[in-house]
């Protein structure tokens, strides 16, 4: 019986023992961040004024782990929570509404477009505008490249 005691005692301990080797050994390989390097920079490049704030990746892809390659689509929320809000921006842009051609508050969908329909950060924006407005986009200056 004692021996069956013992024998228990050290199957539990070897037991808690591995689980806290095995946890320790991933929490030391595991990045604590992500590290920025050059090659990530060209891969995901972000645009300027994102860059010149100093905002890195963990700011928009909080919660989506460490590995950029992993990384999926942000919510507008994290757009908005620094560009306030879409009335704000639709509100920035008033002086277009007299020519119905502000980008935030177009006469088809007012202020409801999504941001990425025109803005994305690792590639090039599009203007949404020009898939169907391409001549007056280049006969009149009521639209820059989007940023």
């Amino acid at each position: 019986m004692r021996y069956t005691k013992t024998l228990f005692l050290f199957g539990v301990i070897s037991l808690f023992s591995v689980v806290f080797l095995y946890a320790e050994a991933n929490k030391a390989s595991a990045p604590k961040e992500v590290v920025i390097t050059k090659e990530m920079k060209k891969k995901f490049p972000i645009k300027n004024h994102h860059e010149k704030l100093s905002l890195d990746c963990m700011f928009c892809h909080e919660g989506q782990g460490k590995n950029p390659e992993k990384f999926g689509y942000v919510d507008e929320k994290v757009c908005i929570s620094c560009h306030k809000s879409k009335k704000h921006l639709a509100d920035r842009l008033k002086f277009m509404d007299k020519l119905h051609v502000n980008p935030h508050n177009s006469i088809h969908d007012g202020p409801t477009l999504y941001c990425d329909e025109c803005h994305n950060e690792h590639k090039p924006s599009v203007n949404m505008c020009s898939e169907c407005h391409e001549k007056e986009i280049q006969t009149n200056l009521w639209m820059r490249k989007t940023p």
